[in-house]
């Protein structure tokens, strides 16, 4: 039993200075930049002994949102993206990071591409439900598996 304990107050010991040496006194979280959690930069200082820091660019992921407004057999849909910038000069040339265009497919089916943020407008649908999908590319089509999915009904 005294063998048990004294392993445990040991182990207890050796995390205590453990965690002690390796403290997050080391992140250094810049006050007074704006929009580094927006550009997705952050800096880090390497010891308190190295006056030195480096700063590390991380992509943010791509997102896309979008809302709809149905007006008898046409729907309006808004759409807004966030850390990619859509972009129809670069289409089905070489891939530029955080840049592309958007696939809009109606019920499975592609109906366009655009690399606009203007209103897309979809005329004379059947009465039912649809599903809408918009979905994010990269210039040369690959994908980036960010969509966003609109299950739309038609009266």
């Amino acid at each position: 039993m005294k063998k048990t304990w004294m392993y445990g107050v040991a182990t207890l010991v050796v995390l205590g200075t453990l965690t002690t040496a390796c403290s997050s006194k080391d992140e250094v979280i810049p006050s007074g930049v704006t929009g580094a959690k927006d550009a997705g930069i952050a800096t880090v200082a390497q010891s308190k002994s190295d006056t030195s820091s480096k700063t590390v660019a991380t992509a943010a992921k791509p997102a896309i949102d979008a809302n709809y407004k149905v007006d008898g057999k046409n729907v309006t849909i808004t759409y807004q993206t966030a850390n990619f910038k859509l972009s129809e000069v670069d289409m089905n040339k070489a891939n530029v990071q955080g840049e592309g265009h958007l696939h809009l497919y109606v019920d499975g089916k592609m109906k366009t591409m655009t690399g606009k943020t203007g209103p897309l407008v979809l005329q004379n649908l059947t009465p039912g439900t649809h599903e809408v999908k918009l979905e994010l590319q990269q210039n040369d089509h690959k994908e980036l598996n960010v969509e966003k999915i609109l299950n739309i009904t038609v009266k």
